[in-house]
């Protein structure tokens, strides 16, 4: 668990993060986790302690929703989510590339949609959505996904079909050029996202592959929640995650699993106690549930949602997430829904803006800061920590 302490200020490359200012970049020995706020799709970036940096999902859709309204695109109407993601990104990475993309699942809203104004990639011939459009933006190193290689075989109900294909036109392209290698999600080791550029100098971070395909990691040997019901595994519950430990700090993000055939409270008991965690599939109804979040007891949520409904996130839960000391994050939610109810959604320490979570050297404490997404100026609008990691 991570406990607030009273300083309100953090120092990086000697600069101060400071409201209303820009924050300052990354500085090695750090470790920072943005959750980036586009309204059209996920996407987590983070830079490890030496510089090595992970992007996991680059959802981008553009159609309204046929039940729900989108909420608010950012920072505007005009710019594309994935031409918002690479800007984002090639602001604060430390280095020109990413060294890792990891895809948690095959949905829309985590790897692009096929909309009709994107254009086809002449090279390739693959169309220019989400995690394709992103490698455009920022290039990428290397591609992890829950079923590479095996796209027939680990095939499930409730799969983007369409934009499934375009991926792996992009994949059998890049990889056959040489610029991307591509690997499948290994579950339960601690090596696959290895540090590029000082691994030695910071011994104390770990990356563990927790679960993927309904299989959950625990005490050495791969679980599987589906036995004997493997036919009844949807997309959401196939997503692959991690957790991230550096020192006493404790991070997961798991895609869109939920307690489907107790699956999240599986992950959460193989993890045990994290400081914080991306919510999983944006806070909805079946995701984060009680059980589960006294199992994980996280001091810090962080939720995205991209249209106007009051259970994604579900603010019936907010009342025992904030009975458990745990500070709620989103990236955005519907204003409508805020005038509607503003009691529910006023325990929530944001309702709009990139999320970025900062932990220290060495991992014993962090802070969390959100960012303006309405432009691409990233200044700070609200600090709080340092909560020191226990």
């Amino acid at each position: 668990m991570c406990l607030a302490v009273v300083t309100l200020t953090a120092s990086y490359n000697g600069k101060k993060a400071r409201k209303g200012r820009t924050l300052p970049a990354w500085s090695e020995g750090y470790l920072d986790i943005h959750t980036i706020s586009t309204g059209r799709g996920e996407c987590i970036f983070l830079i490890l302690p030496d510089g090595t940096s992970i992007v996991v999902d680059a959802g981008e859709f553009s159609r309204e929703g046929k039940k729900h309204k989108n909420v608010l695109q950012r920072p505007d109407a005009q710019t594309r989510p994935t031409k918002a993601f690479g800007d984002y990104i090639r602001h604060f990475n430390p280095y020109d590339a990413i060294d890792y993309f990891n895809l948690s699942h095959f949905h829309m809203d985590h790897m692009g949609n096929m909309e009709p104004e994107y254009t086809k990639c002449a090279e390739g011939d693959y169309t220019l959505t989400g995690v394709m459009a992103l490698y455009h933006q920022v290039p990428f190193r290397e591609v992890i996904d829950r079923a590479y290689g095996a796209y027939d075989s680990l095939k499930v109900k409730a799969m983007s079909v369409q934009v499934m294909e375009e991926y792996k036109k992009f994949l059998d392209y890049h990889v056959a050029k040489g610029n991307i290698k591509a690997s499948q999600f290994e579950l339960g080791a601690v090596n696959q996202f290895a540090m590029k550029h000082n691994a030695a100098a910071y011994p104390n971070l770990k990356i563990e592959n927790i679960c993927s395909n309904g299989y959950v990691w625990r005490d050495g040997k791969a679980v599987d929640v589906y036995e004997g019901i493997r036919d009844k595994i949807r997309e959401n519950a196939a997503s692959c995650g991690f957790v991230v430990r550096y020192g006493k700090f404790d991070f997961l993000t798991a895609g869109d699993i939920g307690d489907y055939y107790d699956l999240e409270l599986r992950v959460a008991e193989a993890v045990g106690e994290v400081e914080a965690v991306k919510a999983h599939h944006h806070l909805s109804p079946h995701s984060m549930c009680q059980p589960s979040m006294e199992v994980l007891s996280p001091q810090t949520l962080v939720a995205t949602s991209f249209y106007v409904r009051d259970i994604q996130p579900d603010k019936s839960k907010f009342g025992y997430i904030d009975n458990l000391d745990c500070d709620i994050y989103c990236t955005s939610v519907g204003e409508s829904l805020l005038e509607q109810y503003p009691k529910e959604y006023a325990v929530c320490k944001a309702t709009s803006g990139h999320i970025v979570i900062r932990v220290a050297p060495k991992g014993d404490s962090y802070m969390v800061y959100t960012l303006d997404d309405t432009d691409s100026k990233y200044r700070v609008k609200r600090v709080d920590g340092p909560f020191k990691c226990e």
